[in-house]
């Protein structure tokens, strides 16, 4: 039986992410195929290459994203992720899909032409860039004449480059409609309409998955704050083990 993990975006939520990996570890299920947007796609990538869940924790801890950014004096970002691709040549020197020791598929969006673009072969750390560059705090990352942002923006739960491919199908959504949000400021209003917005486009792949795992209470943390890192790892690792327990999976292997 061939397995498929489908990686959402979520920012600093993707420790998450991290915790779910670890579940599936302790369970001896090995994902065949993983797909991811944002930080789906930059936590697949390091799993992908063989690093262990809690190490991948300490690795994006010790750099943090603070650390990988720099200002981009441009008009279409405030900031430059270039710095972060430093960090996935460091542990990822080969810089290629192939040198993966699972099969990976990473979304971008094209912004101009409104579209999701997978990537599954080639370079991988422009990809990973492109995938994780938030539209107006990131500088865009241009591939083929293509101007790329954050895979979430068309497709944060990115599974159609995968669910063929596989028998048994995971998703982990960091970004569920969270109808008791705060809206008590104007950042609580713009990411209230964000986590709609991704909620919404989510939910209507929810049928595709056989295990669906969304940790909860993951709204109410920070996306761009790694101060609860280990909280939110907690969250994805138990969330994935009630969810894996009650599908049976677990028996399987």
């Amino acid at each position: 039986m061939k397995i498929g993990l489908t990686l959402s975006g979520g920012g600093s939520r993707g420790f998450a992410h991290l915790g779910v990996l670890k579940a599936l570890d302790e369970f001896g299920i090995k994902p065949d195929h993983i797909s991811g947007s944002s930080a789906g796609a930059l936590v697949g990538a390091l799993y992908c290459s063989g690093l262990e869940p809690e190490e991948i924790g300490k690795i994006i801890k010790k750099k943090g994203i603070s650390g990988g950014i720099k200002l981009a004096f441009n008009k279409l970002g405030l900031f430059s992720i270039e710095k972060v691709e430093k960090i996935l040549l460091e542990f990822i020197p080969q810089n290629t899909f192939d040198s993966l020791k699972t099969s990976l598929t990473i979304c971008a969006t094209d912004i101009q032409n409104g579209e999701a673009v997978y990537f599954n072969s080639g370079e991988l750390s422009k990809p990973v860039l492109a995938s994780c560059a938030i539209p107006g705090i990131f500088s865009p990352v241009i591939i083929d004449n293509k101007t790329l942002v954050d895979g979430g923006v068309i497709n944060n739960l990115p599974v159609e480059p995968i669910e063929n491919l596989v028998d048994f199908k995971i998703g982990v959504n960091l970004m569920p409609d969270e109808k008791n949000m705060p809206v008590a400021t104007a950042k609580d209003i713009l990411m209230k309409c964000l986590i709609l917005t991704l909620g919404k486009q989510a939910e209507q792949k929810y049928p595709k998955f056989d295990i669906l795992i969304e940790p909860e209470k993951i709204s109410s943390f920070d996306g761009l704050s790694l101060k609860k890192s280990e909280e939110m790892f907690e969250l994805g690792y138990r969330a994935a083990k009630n969810a894996i327990k009650k599908s049976g999976l677990n028996n399987r292997f």
